[in-house]
């Protein structure tokens, strides 16, 4: 396995021989606990043993004593907190390692309160486990140095110490918890390298930090975000020069301008770096070069330190396995979008009156947000949305959808049931609540009179009122089976006469300018 940040800053501390622990592994899952069982094994210990739920587990606790017992959270029955908060209560001397695949703030603080020494998330390494061990003998050292301090009054100035490093040691924790946390609520690259940047400098109390991304193409680094750093725009771009070792370095004019440092080397991409007031992180993904955080100024011109570096590269590790999985997301969710788009233009190609009709409303719909001053990122829901906006067509029968007559009230139903088809097809995209609201109630008026929510005037989400102006304004001027295009000028007194009962006056005004060039 590779080496994280965190095994490079780890260091075992003297504490009970491994070969005397007594560990137990509690899982649902028979493969955890032996696999768990072969490496404490292969590490020496001797007494290793499992249990395959918290009934079991408390049944060899009250007959056993065990130095420690690594607990899955989501045990069938009585679950992995029932086990600890019992553990509390028995007051038993045994350190508990949580063991969960949904960490959360909340289910840390928790289980702190009610005695859980450590956390693993799942799916974790060998070397993760080690590094807990090695976390927790480190921290039981200091309590039990502590409570032999307290029986001797005249060493109060070395407990003090002591009860000093312990609360920094959980305030450390907390960070990392609170890391991991934020991290698993972010979906949107944008969103993770802002939080990287602020939460970098956050973290080592400094006043400045950026994340630039390595672009090997030109090859230079971009900065995508910034925190303290007002005259430094998303996009600048930064040099890079051959180093001494003849590999690509950061120019130190970048550094001079923006951080007031420099130490004439540059820095390097495949090492943490420091200079007088500046760290500097880099981020590898699968072993390439991917970018490099750098953080200065911190308070007091103090100078980084190791706590800082450990940090920096835990939030730098976690951020980077973050990165990938996005991508792997974003990469799967368009694929899944142009299996959807295929599917839409099959739905427009059995009928000629209707081809490309989702392109051109979403066209239509992004130009009058533009125009009414949407946030880019509300248009870029309308770009998603739009085009799949008429896919729920796809479960209405063709002799209703393309029938050149008038429809009876039977049928105008099956039509009324498309937004809802369509919402139950894309939903497993995982698309934003806005953009499937689009998609849900693009068919809604601003009188009320609509479906399927029969939502009314604001209560319409307004992406969905821009696109059914652009849908309307697109039916009308396009031929249909039941008949010919409207004139332009139709159209746009159509759109004229409904606004305040059809559609909303805002939008309306927005539309008729550009829809009438």
């Amino acid at each position: 396995m590779q080496e994280t940040a965190a095994q490079n800053l780890e260091v075992t501390e003297a504490g009970d021989e491994i070969e005397s622990l007594s560990i137990l592994v509690v899982d649902d899952e028979p493969t955890i606990c032996e696999t768990l069982q072969l490496y404490f094994e292969h590490l020496g210990v001797e007494g290793a043993d499992s249990a395959n739920d918290g009934r079991t587990a408390l049944e060899k606790l009250e007959q056993h004593h065990y130095d420690y017992v690594f607990l899955d959270i989501m045990l069938p029955g009585m679950t992995g907190m029932d086990v600890l908060k019992t553990l509390q209560g028995w007051q038993k001397l045994v350190n508990v390692i949580i063991m969960t695949g949904y960490p959360s703030m909340e289910i840390a603080i928790d289980a702190m309160h009610h005695g859980a020494s450590d956390f693993l998330v799942k799916p974790f390494g060998f070397q993760d486990i080690k590094l807990t061990l090695n976390r927790i003998q480190r921290l039981h050292s200091l309590m039990k140095r502590n409570w032999e301090l307290h029986q001797e009054l005249e060493k109060k100035k070395e407990v003090e110490e002591l009860n000093r490093q312990l609360e920094k040691r959980i305030k450390h924790q907390a960070l990392l918890y609170s890391i991991i946390d934020s991290l698993s609520k972010i979906n949107r690259s944008e969103d993770l390298y802002q939080f990287l940047a602020q939460k970098a400098a956050e973290s080592c109390n400094a006043s400045k930090s950026c994340f630039l991304f390595y672009d090997d193409a030109s090859p230079l680094f971009l900065v995508l975000a910034q925190h303290g750093m007002n005259g430094l725009v998303p996009g600048t771009q930064a040099d890079l020069v051959t180093g001494e070792d003849g590999n690509p370095t950061l120019d130190n004019d970048f550094l001079r301008r923006h951080f007031g440092t420099s130490n004439g080397k540059g820095i390097a991409l495949d090492r943490v770096t420091h200079h007088p007031g500046l760290i500097a992180v880099p981020f590898r993904i699968r072993s390439e070069p991917f970018g490099l955080l750098l953080v200065g100024d911190k308070a007091g011109s103090a100078p980084f330190d190791p706590e800082d570096r450990f940090v920096l590269g835990f939030l730098a590790e976690k951020t980077a396995m973050n990165v990938e999985n996005i991508a792997l997301y974003d990469n799967l969710k368009q694929s899944f979008i142009a299996t959807l788009m295929s599917l839409v233009s099959a739905i427009e190609a059995k009928d000629a009156y209707t081809q490309q009709h989702s392109t051109r409303v979403t066209d239509y719909a992004v130009r009058i947000a533009g125009r009414m001053g949407c946030s880019a990122e509300e248009i870029e829901m309308l770009k998603s949305s739009g085009p799949l906006h008429d896919i729920g067509k796809i479960g209405i029968k063709d002799n209703v959808l393309n029938k050149p007559g008038r429809l009876t009230d039977e049928e105008f139903d099956m039509i009324r049931a498309h937004p809802l088809i369509g919402v139950n097809i894309v939903s497993p995209l995982g698309l934003e609540e806005q953009e499937l609201c689009i998609i849900r109630n693009h068919h809604e008026r601003w009188d009320g009179r609509g479906y399927p929510d029969r939502l009314s005037g604001e209560e319409i989400p307004l992406q969905a009122r821009i696109l059914a102006v652009a849908d309307s304004f697109d039916a009308m001027s396009s031929d249909r089976a039941y008949r010919s295009a409207l004139p332009l000028d139709v159209c746009l007194r159509e759109l004229r006469d409904n606004s305040g009962s059809q559609f909303d006056p805002r939008v309306v005004e927005a539309a008729l300018p550009l829809l009438g060039d």
